[in-house]
Formats: C-alpha cells, structure tokens, sequence
C-alpha cells in the first residue's frame, strides 16, 4: 500500500532517514563517557545501556554487570512512564540492553539527541531512588 501510494522512491528515503538515524545515535554513544553500544547497528534497531561514573573505568564483577543490568531496567521503567521517549530491551550477550528501533520517518538525528539526553534524566532519577 505504502510504495503504491508513496512510491519506492520515497519509501526508500524513509528507510534511509530511519538508518541515519540509527547509526547518528550509535555515533554519539561511541563518543559519550556515559553509555557502551552492545550490538553493531546494522539496521534501524539499536541496543545500548548507560554507565555510571563508577562503571565507566576498568573491568567489571559479575555482581557489578549484574547491578548494571538493573539500573537500566529501572532506567527504561522510568523512560516508559515517563513517555517523552520509548525504549524497550533486549539481552546481548546476557546483559540487559535497552533497545530502540527507528520507524517513524519523521525522526531526526535531533531525536536521537533528544533520546540520549532522556536517558541521563532518567538514570539519575533511577539511581537517587536507591540512594
């Protein structure tokens, strides 16, 4: 329906924008001190997780990959009700990711931002509440 309406032209520039998007976001992750890229994006999907200052230096415990993998379950629960951005997750690797996937041909790398900045909102408001 869509590439009969649209045609294939623009319905591919759609995949295109929604690609970009998906490799701008794993661009500023690989450049932040504060998040690691558990899977190569090869599509319009991502998986990422946030690390606190005191996960970012060094080799991590198994007790500490597994306090890693509950903050950002608490961080994602947070992100969903708070609904300004949507994540969902999945396991790499036995660690908990949270995971996006860019449909929406209106998204902008400004999203991706947008998105990141979220995250950090609701990392910090998932670690004050075990503080």
């Amino acid at each position: 329906m869509a590439l009969a309406h649209a045609g294939s032209r623009v319905v591919g520039d759609a995949i295109e924008g929604n690609l970009d998007c998906a490799r701008h976001l794993a661009v500023l992750v690989d450049a932040s001190a504060d998040f690691e890229l558990l899977a190569l994006v090869e599509l319009s999907i991502f998986c990422f997780r946030y690390l606190p200052p005191n996960a970012r230096a060094g080799s991590r415990s198994q007790a500490d990959e597994e306090e890693l993998d509950r903050l950002n379950e608490r961080i994602m629960v947070a992100l969903q009700q708070a609904g300004s951005s949507y994540l969902s997750n999945a396991t790499i690797n036995g660690r908990f990711a949270l995971r996006g996937c860019v449909l929406n041909y209106r998204t902008t790398r400004h999203d991706m931002e947008i998105l990141l900045d979220d995250v950090r909102r609701a990392a910090e408001q998932a670690i004050e509440q075990t503080r």
